[in-house]
């Protein structure tokens, strides 16, 4: 055999021994990579089912979370308030509530930090749905020509917006009688007239319109109170987890505008979470500016409901308001998009 041919089929040899290994190492290589992709960091989160959550829903189901590099399990509950529950007890990562509770929580000495809103802003979100009755087309005549059964949910928001309703419209303690009720539970006892009236939040406040037909009447107010739902986690969470905070945040960022450009698509995945009717979905999508964002309301709020749980009982007279600003964490937001924090 000549030199050369020695080379060539030494050669051939090599390519025949190691490109199956070649072949094999890289096989092996790209399904390290694919499980990588599929094993990210994870951070769970609690929420309510409801659709002011519609930005983590959509931001879950598109694939935001994964793309900014966390893999976001959530957790669903019936209220707000007790995703905080569970959070405080130590099973979630963070919790998303109305800030009501966490004004309560606060007061009663739990320690944690806000970063944002999953909404901006809400409208009309909260509202009174009566029983109706000739003549009786005001807030003022309606709870004024007898004492009223009104049921709300109670160490939420909608107790704090019918307390600031039945204020602004000279609507004394003695003439309502309130009660509380799960949120769930207030369209069939309007309906069945268990109670006079009920003061919640979407969707049930429409689910109570639509199926009180002409024998109910909405009593509306939206300089009362625009409902906040925040996104809450403990110190020890931002000094060990802070890069997937913001890859949550970043997540929640990226899914405002997919909401803004497919609403249609954005309302499915809603009704797949919620399974409610869409008909409802699109009489409500308008109540949410789902964004988020940390705004001065937020301090107005948590400040007010301070004073009125104290007014009220909850807590002794001589509790102090909280600086409600130093529980805010805006550095994160901040650092993706500066004009989502508006603080005075």
């Amino acid at each position: 055999m000549g030199r050369k041919q020695f080379l060539k089929f030494w050669q051939t040899g090599l390519i025949a021994v190691f490109l199956p290994l070649l072949l094999l190492s890289c096989k092996s290589q790209s399904n390290d990579d694919t499980t990588a992709g599929n094993d990210l960091p994870k951070l769970s989160v609690g929420i309510q089912v409801s659709p002011a959550m519609t930005l983590v829903m959509v931001a879950e189901d598109m694939g935001f979370f994964d793309k900014a590099g966390v893999d976001v399990e959530i957790k669903e509950f019936t209220a707000g308030k007790f995703a905080l529950q569970a959070f405080l007890g130590g099973s979630l990562d963070i919790a998303i509530s109305g800030e009501v509770p966490v004004t309560l929580s606060t007061l009663q000495g739990n320690r944690f930090r806000v970063l944002g809103q999953v909404v901006e802003r809400t409208i009309n979100e909260c509202r009174v749905v009566v029983r109706k009755e000739e003549g009786l087309d005001t807030p003022e005549k309606y709870f004024k020509s007898k004492k009223r059964k009104l049921a709300t949910s109670f160490g939420g928001g909608p107790e704090f917006f019918t307390y600031n309703f039945l204020k602004k419209h000279g609507i004394s303690e003695d003439q309502v009688e309130l009660i509380s009720q799960k949120p769930e539970d207030m369209p069939a006892a309007l309906v069945n007239g268990t109670v006079d009236a009920i003061s919640i939040f979407d969707p049930f406040a429409r689910i109570a319109e639509v199926q009180m037909g002409e024998k109910g009447l909405t009593f509306a107010d939206p300089d009362i109170y625009s409902e906040l739902y925040v996104i809450d986690v403990l110190e020890e969470t931002i000094n060990k987890k802070r890069n997937l905070l913001k890859a949550f945040m970043k997540g929640l960022y990226d899914a405002q505008f997919f909401i803004q450009d497919n609403p249609d698509k954005s309302k499915e995945i809603l009704i797949k979470y919620t399974r409610l009717d869409r008909q409802i979905v699109d009489d409500i999508w308008e109540n949410f500016v789902f964004k988020p964002a940390i705004n001065q309301l937020f301090i107005e709020y948590t400040t007010a409901e301070a004073k009125w749980a104290i007014e009220k009982g909850t807590f002794p007279k001589d509790t102090p308001i909280p600086d409600f600003r130093a529980i805010l964490y805006p550095d994160i937001l901040q650092e993706i998009d500066p004009e989502a924090v508006q603080l005075d």
